[in-house]
């Protein structure tokens, strides 16, 4: 009997498991000339450790199960970063400055896209400990850099702030996760639809209609810097200070916009964000951002930011 296969996943062989492996090297390589140094996490957690600074939101792609050999309930990772934050606060403690890379296999509950696979190839870094646009900036250069090694054509970095759409939607019934997905779908008629019943005020309705329709770049951020009060103006000055640190382009002609509609990947990023895009891909290659609050979850009060892509994905895309 021919056993079925599990929807979402697939075996690789021949010439794409060589490719992955040459694309994975590359990567690599490019970390360890900047100095960040290979971790290998296990592919198993306690879930806790998984779910520390992200919460549900990273918890409903966890798949969780019970150790037949008796550690108790054990999950499969869906995401390193919060593997990495664990080794951080604990088996690196005495480290004040940690740079880390990995690459290997996470699995999700469920695909991230219709049709998509439920299994990625995470390969990223993660700079602790460096606190600021120093810290971000470096990260940023190392991702413009990736998607250069990969082959990419007219990569861009689009630079945003998670603390922009909280400040606008404080105090909303709607919680943070819902509205990042909206803005995130880029589509203002279901934005309208969905602050029908949200009592927000003109101002914040049209900010938010602008960061969904692609219109908050730099100049809207510097022109509305004052205009939705002191955590709105703190996450502005943070990103402008960032984008005017790393300038309109990076080495390789990298391009970077700064732009207030850019949401996370998951929301246990605290401040800067960025995506990565390149000329002929409709979605994102890769995502960044500071975390500084997983670490302080995790224990250990420090700052964090890092980026990562998968590399399954980068293959075909490439």
């Amino acid at each position: 009997m021919t056993a079925r296969p599990i929807i979402g996943l697939d075996d690789a062989f021949g010439a794409r498991a060589r490719e992955l492996r040459e694309l994975q090297r590359r990567l690599l390589d490019l970390f360890a000339e900047a100095d960040y140094e290979e971790v290998i996490p296990p592919i198993v957690e306690r879930p806790d450790a998984l779910k520390s600074g992200a919460g549900r939101f990273l918890a409903d792609q966890t798949v969780v199960f019970t150790d037949p050999a008796g550690a108790g309930l054990l999950a499969l990772r869906s995401d390193m970063t919060p593997q990495i934050a664990r080794i951080a606060a604990t088996r690196l403690l005495s480290e004040k400055v940690l740079k880390l890379s990995y690459s290997g296999t996470i699995m999700m509950a469920r695909p991230e896209l219709r049709g998509g696979s439920r299994q990625q190839w995470q390969t990223g870094i993660e700079c602790l400990g460096i606190a600021g646009a120093h810290g971000d900036a470096e990260v940023m250069h190392l991702a413009a850099r990736s998607m250069l090694a990969a082959g990419f054509t007219n990569p861009v970095l689009q630079v945003g702030h998670i603390g922009l759409l909280k400040a606008l939607v404080a105090g909303s019934s709607m919680p943070l996760d819902k509205w990042t997905a909206l803005v995130n779908r880029r589509s203002p008629d279901d934005l309208k639809h969905a602050m029908r019943e949200e009592t927000l005020s003109e101002p914040v309705r049209k900010a938010l209609l602008e960061l969904t329709g692609g219109m908050a770049d730099r100049n809207w951020i510097e022109a509305n810097r004052q205009a939705f009060g002191a955590d709105f103006e703190r996450a502005a000055d943070e990103l402008l200070v960032l984008v005017a640190e790393v300038g309109e382009r990076m080495e390789g002609d990298v391009h970077v916009y700064a732009d207030a509609g850019v949401m996370p990947r998951f929301l246990y990023h605290s401040g800067i964000l960025f995506a990565g895009y390149a000329e002929g891909v409709a979605h994102a290659l890769l995502h960044g951002g500071r975390y500084d609050a997983m670490m302080a979850a995790h224990g250990r009060d420090m700052p964090a930011t890092g980026f990562s892509c998968d590399l399954w994905a980068w293959l075909d895309a490439v």
